[in-house]
């Protein structure tokens, strides 16, 4: 189940990063994967799981960035 939390979260942080290129917001942490995606997940995963919420917001993060790292290899 965590699992799948992690991945929606950072399918979406990387949705929210590309919308946040076109809106013209500010560079950090908008536009930034890692950032965004910590961020989106954070407060969600933390009331969810406590303070595990944390690393699971570190690894949204990472999560994210890969993705974002795969899809521009393509």
């Amino acid at each position: 189940m965590i699992l799948l939390q992690i991945l929606g979260f950072a399918c979406l942080a990387h949705l929210a990063a590309d919308v946040a290129q076109y809106l013209e917001l500010p560079q950090k942490p908008f536009q930034c994967n890692m950032c965004i995606g910590f961020w989106l997940s954070f407060v969600p995963l933390t009331v969810q799981f406590g303070l595990m919420g944390i690393l699971y917001g570190a690894m949204t993060a990472i999560t994210s960035e890969l993705i974002y790292r795969v899809i521009n290899r393509l």
